[in-house]
């Protein structure tokens, strides 16, 4: 599906949605998480001392989290796996954009993230990620 891009909705209307999910996201009654989103910037290299230093952004955000239906595993075919989990975050709590070398970190267990997607308006970030043992 081909969508327009900025044109989609009408910026006021595209505002408002973001304002109920930013409500939706500070509701104390919403099963949120605080979640930290790694994703790694760059690296450094050195020679001399046969290092490689990686630098990251950490984020520290909420996020809804869930975790993959047996129906979503059966229809992957092999692409999910019991375990994994579906965060949700708002696009402008992340100063980087997340990749599939993104790592999340949920109660001191870390994820790595297998999916990333981004809804047609760009205000929500869906990382699927599968515990790393």
């Amino acid at each position: 599906m081909n969508f327009p891009g900025p044109g989609l909705i009408d910026p006021v209307l595209k505002a408002a949605i973001s304002a109920d999910l930013a409500s939706l996201f500070g509701d104390t009654e919403a099963a949120r998480y605080s979640i930290t989103v790694s994703s790694p910037t760059g690296r450094t290299v050195d020679d001399a001392a046969g290092t490689v230093a990686i630098t990251s952004d950490d984020d520290t955000v909420d996020a809804l989290r869930a975790e993959v239906t047996l129906a979503e595993i059966q229809a992957a075919a092999g692409g999910l796996q019991r375990g994994d989990i579906r965060y949700h975050v708002r696009a402008a709590t992340l100063s980087t954009v997340p990749s599939l070398s993104s790592v999340v970190v949920d109660g001191g267990t870390r994820h790595r993230v297998i999916s990333v997607s981004q809804d047609p308006l760009g205000l929500l970030w869906t990382l699927t990620a599968r515990r790393i043992p």
